[in-house]
């Protein structure tokens, strides 16, 4: 169990569209490169300083995003935000383009932003209740203290003493990085703590970015009267039930309920013949050209994810499994699964 936030960030590096630009344009499902190679082709688009740490958190590595795997191919989220692209025919040269996002890309990001910097958007949406707006100001006196908190916070639920022990050595190494001798960041690094991921969440249209008198102002957006931090506040509550639910599938029904969906619950009377047209379409993009596989995880997320943003149908991973065992009764030969290296189903293949 990792804690859910990102702590190696620069200002601008979290952005949404940083990973569209680096998935569509500069990384290929089967193709690897060096991270270096890879930072120069993103430099294009984007700052050196950005597309390095851009590139940086793009891998599982320093609790990054896990878009691409270690040798710059794509990862099955990757491959998601890939055929989100594809869907909605995002390839613009344009950059600008990638950093205002659609309904589909908006909740395929805030799945992800939510797994990995899930107990950052918990602890603002704890200020967010208490203070309704947050300065910059404030953040940069309390952003140490957040930090802290969130380690000692994972430190409690840590399922034994060998885990509570590495979240403690994270919590040191932290401290370690820290420039002065009175553990405070300086003022030239303060920004690149906190600015990035408001900017991430600001472009997920979850807050507001205001100036007033040369300072910094971060509202929530309200959907038809809802704050979605005030959902995130009321439903994770703490890290332990947050952990709970994103362990039990929770992500897309607390998507839908912050941003204020109301969407239907998938029937398979109603919508079976959407979702076979959703996957099948994502199983057209995703598969492996030569072995026709495409990964499992993959396309339940990629499902999810159009259904809820086109549809408003609220479907369940356990839903899409049946609807898959249900396709196998009819026709055995129109899926076959594939395990991965440890033994796992991972893969499948459809007899189209």
């Amino acid at each position: 169990m990792q804690p859910r936030f990102i702590i190696k960030t620069h200002t601008k590096s979290l952005r949404p569209g940083n990973y569209s630009i680096l998935i569509s344009k500069c990384t290929s499902p089967d193709r690897s490169s060096y991270p270096e190679n890879v930072e120069k082709r993103l430099a294009e688009f984007l700052e050196k300083s950005v597309a390095k740490y851009t590139v940086l958190v793009a891998t599982k590595k320093n609790r990054g995003f896990g878009f691409l795997l270690d040798n710059m191919i794509w990862s099955w989220k990757g491959h998601v935000i890939n055929t989100v692209l594809k869907y909605i025919g995002k390839s613009s040269y344009d950059k600008s383009a990638y950093f205002e996002l659609s309904k589909i890309e908006k909740i395929a990001y805030l799945k992800y932003f939510l797994e990995t910097e899930g107990a950052l958007i918990l602890k603002l949406a704890e200020k967010f209740i208490d203070r309704k707006e947050i300065t910059y100001s404030y953040l940069k006196n309390e952003i140490q203290n957040i930090f802290r908190e969130i380690y000692e916070g994972y430190m409690d639920i840590a399922p034994d003493f060998r885990s509570r022990i590495k979240i403690r050595e994270q919590l040191k190494e932290t401290q370690r990085r820290i420039k002065s001798r009175e553990h405070t960041y300086d003022q030239g690094t303060l920004a690149h703590k906190i600015k990035p991921h408001i900017q991430a969440l600001s472009d997920l249209q979850l807050l507001t970015i205001e100036k007033e008198n040369q300072e910094e102002i971060y509202k929530p957006v309200i959907y038809n009267g809802i704050s979605p931090f005030a959902v995130f506040y009321k439903k994770l509550a703490n890290f332990k039930k947050m952990e709970e639910i994103f362990s039990n599938d929770g992500y897309f029904s607390l998507i839908a309920e912050a941003l204020n969906l109301r969407p239907i619950k998938y029937s398979p009377k109603m919508h079976e013949k959407t979702l076979r047209l959703a996957f099948t379409w994502g199983y057209e993009v995703m598969r492996n050209k030569t072995t026709g596989m495409a990964d499992i995880e993959a396309l339940i997320d990629w499902s999810c994810i159009k259904l809820l943003s086109e549809e408003n149908v609220l479907i369940t991973r356990r839903d899409i499994e049946e609807f898959l065992n249900e396709m196998r009764k009819v026709n055995p030969s129109s899926i076959r699964y594939h395990v991965d290296g440890k033994g796992r189903i991972a893969y499948l293949i459809l007899e189209l």
